[in-house]
């Protein structure tokens, strides 16, 4: 605009040249000079190259804002700011403007004063939308993308007609972030969230997003997966580089972070970027339930779930037909071998679908009405399993998973001795494994509950041991006969020192108290030889055995390993035998 103005006014007036000089623009002060051929320079005044001396220069100056003049108060002027700038029109001779040539320079002016204040005001309007728009679409603390842009760019990559590789919704929660916002003050959990954005900026990928859902709770879109395996690395990315403590007024504060992890299904299924938050969203309390740190979306832990309200409706049908059955995993001794205990694992029948394990059902079950009956029916065949091969030699006995729904119900206690009692079972030859009850141990109704059972002679065992942060707590609630040391840390041993240091530990305690230790998920030698120099006596894992059904497993005692009834495994060497003087007696021995 000011270019034009320049030329213009050089061929309206005659003149040789002619500078618009502005006292502010959106860069600072600005001289814009050229002749009727155009423009000659354009930039800060104090730059601009010296004018050759000589000849007439006639000046007029740009108002102010057109309502200055108007406003009655005396102030107006110094509030509304003083001249835009000038005109200047220069001529080589000496030339005196004829008052018809001064009208028409002050009318060029004003328009030129009017054009810049339109130009100024749409500038300042763009910028206001830009604003906008952006506020809309981010989050002003973090300068992340909030909801609103993650949906719109969710949904923008889920329908590519070509999407290369799978999509993944990751929601992280940080833990303890309310302990900085109480003890540091909101600035400093503001600068936290501010810090947590920037290293996930900086690991997430080039077509991924960041954004802050509300709080301190964010998501990050993964995009271009390959795998399974390729996510769960991506998001230990993620989770890694949060570990590390960040510098906040002069203290080093950590807030590591759960996650909830949503896959595109596998089999194309038509997805919204809702519906994928929204599974993320149900993984994610899943990880705050069971205190893990990363949690992939189950659909068969979803409330919400198709498939699950189907399998609901099919329940009693199952229940009247046997449709639930057992498959069984030995606990071995580690040192000679021998099986110890047996494990209980329900499986379901399902006549149009095959065989379905625990994970695709037990959710349903417990949600359902038949949670009573499904429980006596498993109760009933662990029971007669057992008595089956105490038959064939091996007087070892069997541990069922006890459902937490069935710990709120003061009934349970007395159904689980009952089925007892029906055939004729010592209750010290059942071991009731508590699996996902910690955040249920506070609760008068589940004490009184495992106390019923505990004071009749039934063991009680915790199992999943060192993955939860309350393990220990119920430890001081419980009466607990037995640990079952957590996978995750058997899985790490050798590769870690820290899974070293906590399953040692945890052996070590189970010895002090007099508790019998059981590690599971063992799937290699060396983890069983270690465990056992440990001092820990008991284990369960595929190394041994993987669940069976029930004749499968009473083949395998009475042909034995080298035809010793009752030998899953072969024995360890004389090496591996040596254990504490405190170590316990194995889980067929009451405390």
């Amino acid at each position: 605009m000011l270019a034009a103005a320049v030329t213009n006014a050089a061929s309206l007036f005659a003149a040789d040249e002619v500078e618009v000089v502005l006292r502010t623009s959106p860069t600072g002060p600005l001289l814009v000079r050229g002749d009727a051929e155009g423009v000659r320079w354009s930039g800060p005044p104090g730059r601009a190259p010296a004018r050759r001396p000589g000849g007439r220069t006639v000046t007029s100056r740009l108002p102010g804002p057109a309502d200055a003049a108007a406003d009655g108060r005396a102030d107006a002027r110094s509030r509304l700011g003083t001249d835009l700038g000038e005109v200047r029109l220069y001529f080589r001779g000496r030339l005196r403007l004829t008052d018809r040539e001064k009208l028409t320079l002050r009318t060029f002016v004003a328009a030129l004063r009017t054009a810049l204040h339109n130009a100024q005001a749409s500038a300042e309007a763009e910028r206001l939308t830009r604003h906008h728009t952006y506020a809309a679409t981010h989050d002003l603390l973090t300068g992340l993308a909030n909801r609103r842009r993650l949906r719109d760019y969710g949904d923008e990559v889920l329908a590519r007609p070509n999407r290369d590789g799978a999509v993944a919704m990751v929601v992280l929660d940080l833990d303890r972030f309310k302990d900085v916002n109480e003890t540091l003050g909101h600035l400093a959990g503001d600068r936290v969230l501010a810090e947590v954005s920037r290293r996930l900026g900086r690991t997430a990928g080039a077509g991924d997003l960041v954004a802050r859902l509300d709080g301190d709770e964010f998501a990050v879109l993964l995009v271009g997966l390959a795998s399974e395996e390729q996510v769960l690395t991506r998001v230990r990315a993620l989770l890694a580089t949060l570990d590390a403590a960040a510098e906040i007024d002069e203290m080093r504060v950590r807030v590591p972070a759960r996650v909830g992890v949503a896959l595109t299904p596998e089999d194309g299924e038509p997805l919204r970027l809702d519906e994928l938050l929204r599974r993320a969203d149900v993984a994610m309390h899943e990880a705050r339930r069971t205190g893990r740190r990363l949690v992939i979306y189950d659909p068969s832990r979803d409330p919400a779930d198709v498939d699950s309200l189907r399998l609901g409706g099919e329940l009693a049908r199952a229940v009247a037909d046997r449709e639930f059955t057992l498959e069984f995993q030995p606990v071995v001794d580690l040192a000679s071998g021998e099986m110890i205990a047996a494990e209980a694992l329900a499986r379901w029948h399902h006549p149009q679908r095959g065989d379905l394990n625990p994970w695709q059902f037990i959710p349903t079950v417990q949600r359902s009405g038949l949670l009573a009956a499904f429980t006596e029916s498993v109760l009933d065949q662990a029971v007669v399993a057992a008595m089956q091969w105490r038959e064939v030699g091996v007087p070892a006995p069997v541990a069922v998973n006890a459902a937490p729904r069935s710990l709120l119900d003061p009934e349970f206690a007395g159904l689980v001795l009952a089925r007892l009692d029906a055939h004729r079972y010592a209750p010290a030859d059942l071991i009731i494994d508590l699996t996902e009850t910690l955040d249920l141990i506070y609760h008068d109704a589940v004490r009184r509950v495992l106390r019923e059972l505990r004071a009749a002679g039934v063991r009680l065992a915790l199992d999943n041991f060192g993955s939860g942060y309350s393990s220990l707590a119920m430890l001081a609630q419980v009466p607990i006969d037995q640990i079952k040391i957590d996978h995750g840390f058997v899985a790490s041993l050798q590769s870690t020192p820290e899974a070293d240091a906590i399953v040692r530990s945890a052996v070590k305690l189970g010895h002090s108290l007099g508790l019998a230790v059981v590690a599971e998920g063992i799937e290699r030698p060396e983890q069983r030889r270690l465990l056992s120099e440990m001092g820990c006596r008991a284990g369960q894992g595929h190394l041994f055995a993987r669940p069976m059904p029930l004749a499968a497993l009473l083949e395998a005692l009475r042909t034995g390993i080298g035809g010793v009834p009752g030998l899953i495994a072969s024995p360890l060497g004389p090496e591996a035998n040596s254990r504490p003087e405190a170590d316990p007696a194995d889980p067929t021995t009451t405390r």
